[in-house]
C-alpha cells in the first residue's frame, strides 16, 4: 500500500515540476453578428419583411429570437467558461434591441457563464428605425456610455483594464488566459475599422503585462486582421491590421477571433490564426468552440440545433420544427434571387441561367457555412467562364479558389 502511495506522489510531483496539469482546458464559445431584433420591436409583415427576405444578405431576422433561445439553451447544458460576441449585436443598433438582447444574455450570467461583448459597426449608429408594425418607425441607437451601461454585466464591469480611448478592455478568463476585447471601429456607425495610435499603445501595455505574468493572450475584435477575401479587404479588414497582427504575435497571441464578414472562414500564417465566425444571424447559425490548454488550442464550428429546441418547448411552428430545411431554403432563395438579377444579362439560355443560379446559390450557402462537402463542383469552371464580368461571379470566385473546410483548425498547425 505504501509503495502505491509513493508512486502516486511521485507522479504528482513530476507533473507539477514539468508544468503539466490535469486541469480541464479553458472553453470559449464565440458567436458574432447576432443582429438581434427582439420580437416586440419588429413585425415581419409589410415592407420590412419583403425587403429583408430578398436583399441578398440572408439575415434570418424573422426567427432570430428563437435561434438565440436555442443557442442559449445549448450553452446552459454545455456550460463553457466564456462566451464572447464580437459585435453587431443589435439590428441596426436600435436601443430597444440592445436592451432586449441584454435581457436574453442575463440568463447566461445567472447560470454563472461569463459573457463578453464588444461593439460592431452597426451597434452605435445615432438615429435608426424599428418596424413594430412592419413599417418603419423612427427610433434611437445608443451612445457610447449607454452601450457600456447596458452591457456592464457582459465585460464592462470587472475587467482587468479598460482602454480610455475606446470600448476595448481586457478580461481575465481564468485558467491562465486573458481575453483582449478590441473595439475596432474607426468611427461608430461606419463600416471602416481602425485602432487608434493611443489604443495601440494601451494594447501593447496590456500585452506586456500579460507576458510578464506568464498569461496566454487571446484577442478578439469585429474587423479581421488578415485578408479573407480580397474583394472585401476595404472596410472589412482592419485598416492597420498588419500593425496590430505584428504587435499581438510579438507578445505571444496566436489566435484572433472576429466577425463582420458573416462567412465562416479562417486564415493561418506561421504566427497567427485569424478566424471569422459565421454570422449568427445567417444559416447555418454557427458558433465556434475553442479549447485552450498549455499545449495549444483547437477550434470547431458547430450549428445551433433550432429544431430540437423547438420540439423541446412544444412549438407548433413547422418552420422551426424543420428548421434545417427551412433555414437552408431561406438563405438559398435569397442568394438565388441575387444570382438571377446579376446573371440575366450575361446568360441568354434560360435553362443554363437556372443551372448557374442554382449552383451559385448553393455555393454561396456553402461559403457562408465554411463547409463545401455537399457541393457538386462539376459546372464551376463553366460558371466562371460564362459569367465572367459579373460582380456575382467575381464575388464567388474566391470561394471556388479556396474551398477549404473552415469549420475546424488548431494550433500548433496539424502536419500530415
Amino acid at each position: 500500500m505504501k509503495k502505491i502511495v509513493l508512486i502516486a506522489v511521485s507522479v504528482f510531483l513530476i507533473l507539477s515540476f514539468c508544468g503539466c496539469s490535469e486541469e480541464e482546458p479553458l472553453r470559449i464559445v464565440h458567436i458574432t453578428d447576432t443582429h438581434f431584433t427582439g420580437s416586440e420591436n419588429y413585425s415581419y409583415e409589410g415592407t420590412f419583411l419583403a425587403a429583408n427576405d430578398t436583399n441578398g444578405t440572408g439575415k434570418q431576422v424573422r426567427y432570430i429570437e428563437d435561434i438565440l433561445d436555442a443557442f442559449i439553451a445549448e450553452m446552459l447544458v454545455q456550460k463553457p467558461d466564456v462566451i464572447i460576441i464580437t459585435g453587431d449585436l443589435a439590428f441596426d443598433g436600435a436601443k430597444v434591441s440592445h436592451l432586449a438582447l441584454a435581457e436574453k444574455l442575463s440568463v447566461l450570467k445567472e447560470a454563472e457563464i461569463k459573457v463578453l461583448v464588444l461593439p460592431g459597426n452597426h451597434d452605435i449608429t445615432g438615429n435608426t428605425y424599428i418596424f413594430p408594425n412592419g413599417e418603419p418607425e423612427v427610433s434611437v441607437s445608443v451612445t457610447v456610455d449607454e452601450f457600456k451601461e447596458i452591457y456592464s454585466p457582459f465585460g464592462y464591469e470587472g475587467a482587468v483594464s479598460y482602454d480610455p480611448n475606446s470600448l476595448s478592455y481586457v478580461y481575465d478568463a481564468g485558467k491562465n488566459v486573458r481575453i483582449f476585447m478590441l473595439d475596432t471601429n474607426l468611427m461608430y456607425g461606419v463600416t471602416l475599422g481602425q485602432i487608434s495610435e493611443d489604443s495601440v499603445k494601451w494594447l501593447e501595455e496590456q500585452l506586456t503585462a500579460c507576458k510578464e505574468a506568464g498569461i496566454t493572450p487571446v484577442v478578439a475584435g469585429h474587423h479581421s486582421l488578415l485578408s479573407h477575401n480580397p474583394r472585401f479587404d476595404f472596410s472589412y479588414r482592419l485598416g492597420n491590421g498588419d500593425e496590430v497582427s505584428e504587435l499581438i504575435t510579438e507578445y505571444g497571441a496566436n489566435l484572433y477571433l472576429c466577425g463582420h464578414l458573416h462567412t465562416q472562414h479562417y486564415v493561418q500564417t506561421e504566427s497567427l490564426t485569424d478566424i471569422v465566425g459565421g454570422g449568427f444571424c445567417v444559416y447555418p447559425h454557427r458558433y465556434g468552440v475553442i479549447d485552450i490548454s498549455p499545449s495549444g488550442w483547437t477550434y470547431e464550428a458547430k450549428t445551433t440545433d433550432v429544431s430540437s429546441y423547438a420540439e423541446s418547448i412544444g412549438s407548433s411552428d413547422e418552420n422551426l420544427l424543420g428548421y434545417d430545411e427551412f433555414g437552408y431554403g431561406f438563405f438559398y432563395d435569397n442568394a438565388y434571387i441575387q444570382a438571377i438579377g446579376s446573371l440575366t444579362d450575361y446568360v441568354a439560355d434560360s435553362e443554363l441561367l437556372e443551372k448557374y443560379a442554382d449552383f451559385s446559390a448553393k455555393l454561396n450557402v456553402a461559403y457562408f457555412g465554411g463547409d463545401y462537402s455537399e457541393l457538386d463542383f462539376s459546372i464551376a469552371d463553366d460558371f466562371l467562364k460564362d459569367c465572367d464580368g459579373t460582380g456575382w461571379a467575381a464575388y464567388l470566385k474566391f470561394a471556388l479558389d479556396d474551398p477549404k473546410d473552415s469549420t475546424h483548425c488548431q494550433w500548433p498547425v496539424a502536419t500530415e
